[in-house]
């Protein structure tokens, strides 16, 4: 049996620490990663300047850019990333997805499992949306869940890319994928494919970034008010 890897989610307190693992189903599956998107580390920050050092640079030509944003350079850096495995070619045509993959061998299948189609790309119940088997099982809390989402703004990190990621969240109502093992007790487990839309012909190749999976609170944890001033 394969050993489990944690990886953290970080609350105020120490008891508030989220711990989720992570095991690999394909031995061609490449470890997520921390989420670390490319900015320009050399531009002035508006954030910790005042505003007449704002106006000053304003004056001088400077051009605000996403990266400027604190809110969107932190979600750049927010979650797990997953990256293909392999390579493979994905289109869309009369007949439906047509895809070039090669095979999830015997010997790469370190949990047993293969896709239906039996290569890293499938379809489900055709849907005519391919999915990538990108080979990482989770194991989760069952009072969190867990989304899969597109790599953010990826028209800005990543502008030439031809799919974008159907985005999902995985709960403790997702029983397809078992837990294998008994000391993980209120755990639950998903396998990270991802569900592509194709803009164009595509193209992947072996550690393009997919998306990314995120830990979230479930609906029933939380609540939306209305603040309304005191009396």
């Amino acid at each position: 049996m394969s050993e489990l890897t944690r990886e953290q989610v970080t609350g105020e307190e120490p008891s508030d620490k989220i711990v989720i693992y992570w095991e690999r189903e394909y031995s061609t599956a490449l470890v997520p990663e921390r989420l670390k998107l490319d900015f320009m580390p050399h531009r002035p920050l508006l954030s910790g300047m005042s505003l007449n050092e704002q106006r000053t640079v304003a004056v001088e030509g400077y051009k605000v850019i996403p990266d400027d944003c604190g809110p969107v350079r932190m979600v750049g850096q927010y979650g797990w990333l997953i990256r293909s495995p392999v390579d493979c070619k994905i289109r869309r045509t009369a007949e439906g997805v047509k895809w070039q993959a090669p095979p999830i061998l015997p010997e790469e299948r370190v949990l047993g499992y293969k896709s239906f189609s039996g290569t890293y790309v499938d379809s489900i119940l055709n849907s005519g949306y391919p999915k990538l088997c990108c080979g990482i099982r989770f194991y989760y809390p069952k009072h969190v869940g867990l989304m899969m989402k597109d790599v953010p703004n990826h028209f800005y990190h990543y502008p030439e890319r031809t799919f974008v990621v159907w985005e999902g969240m995985k709960t403790q109502e997702y029983k397809r994928t078992p837990n294998r093992y008994d000391w993980l007790t209120d755990y639950d487990a998903f396998t990270a494919n991802f569900l592509l839309q194709l803009t164009k012909p595509t193209t992947i190749k072996r550690g393009d970034p997919i998306g990314i999976v995120v830990p979230v609170l479930l609906p029933k944890q939380f609540t939306l008010e209305e603040l309304k001033p005191r009396e």
